[in-house]
């Protein structure tokens, strides 16, 4: 009798706790190791976008300010998982942690300049008391400590996930008076 209870016990012990470790081995692991990860722009001399892109790490993304504002207000959307993880590896690669936090001064490299460029700037924040980075670039900024190639590396993957140039470049064109366009993209 004894034998047949600890069996029972251990087949419930089986059947109530199967589910759940299997709910365990397979739970979604998180595609990015940040919070959010915004990128900034101001405008330029020429024609440049002033916008911001926010992108959070449940794949909502937000595209908003100025450029926005005045061709139909803010854009949001989602990407999926591997759009995540594919911004979230390059922002690994970008290495911003290594990074002044500013290429806008002599003092922070910039040996030649470019005048009525933009600034760009990238923010990650990362889950309460682990480590966020900040970095601004004045895209005018030459020098060999200037990251620029692994900065314009990372802008370049995100708006490959995000198709953020697309889209502003849809919005501009939607805006324009001869445009065939009817209402703004969004």
């Amino acid at each position: 009798m004894r034998s047949t209870c600890t069996w029972i016990v251990f087949a419930l012990v089986l059947l109530l706790s199967g589910p759940m470790n299997a709910r365990e081995r397979t739970a979604p692991r998180p595609s990015a190791d940040f919070d959010e990860l915004i990128f900034e722009q101001t405008a330029c001399l020429f024609d440049c976008p002033a916008f911001e892109l926010a992108i959070f790490s449940d794949g909502r993304v937000r595209h908003s300010g100025p450029t926005f504002d005045n061709t139909g207000g803010p854009h949001e959307s989602r990407i999926d998982a591997r759009g995540l993880a594919r911004i979230a590896q390059a922002v690994r690669e970008a290495r911003l942690d290594e990074m002044r936090g500013s290429y806008q001064e002599t003092a922070d490299g910039c040996e030649h300049w470019f005048t009525d460029m933009s600034t760009q700037s990238v923010r990650v924040n990362r889950r309460q008391g682990a480590r966020s980075d900040y970095v601004i670039l004045y895209a005018g900024c030459i020098g060999p400590t200037v990251p620029s190639e692994r900065l314009n590396a990372l802008f370049t993957a995100v708006d490959q996930v995000t198709g953020t140039r697309a889209l502003i470049a849809r919005r501009k064109q939607a805006r324009r008076p001869n445009s065939t366009a009817g209402e703004p993209a969004r």
